[in-house]
């Protein structure tokens, strides 16, 4: 039983996931907000269900108001595809009710950044930022 690892790839180069992408847009969150804000992505193994049912992983982008007793909203959500690897993914828009298909690693941040300032995202995690300074008070 021990030689079955040696038939798998452990490399230390590997790709960013959307994982990976997204968790690093907690941190700027967190210090342009004074902590008030910041970013929780959570990970999720599900399946789609259709014939036959497709294995994915769900990441869950919320944006948490600490001082509003961690509220959480949900942004977005991103399907990543077993079969078909790190990517390409899909992205569904919570707030502004739409999905975004094949979205591949080249372009997945410019994507996000687009997502993310779109008018109704924006009013929305700024309306959160707003209602935790008054809290904070």
């Amino acid at each position: 039983m021990k030689k079955i690892w040696e038939n798998f790839n452990f490399s230390d180069v590997l790709e960013k996931s959307a994982f990976d992408y997204l968790t690093e847009l907690s941190e700027p969150l967190i210090e342009k907000t004074s902590g008030l804000l910041k970013m929780e992505v959570e990970a999720v193994d599900s399946y789609l269900d259709e014939e036959p049912p497709r294995l994915v992983a769900l990441y869950i982008l919320y944006v948490v108001a600490t001082k509003l007793g961690n509220y959480r909203k949900k942004i977005l959500t991103v399907v990543e595809y077993s079969d078909k690897g790190r990517f390409p993914v899909d992205i569904m828009n919570h707030l502004g009710n739409e999905k975004l298909t094949g979205i591949e690693a080249t372009n997945f941040e410019s994507t996000l950044e687009s997502i993310l300032s779109k008018p109704i995202v924006k009013n929305s995690i700024e309306n959160l930022f707003k209602q935790s300074k008054e809290a904070e008070k």
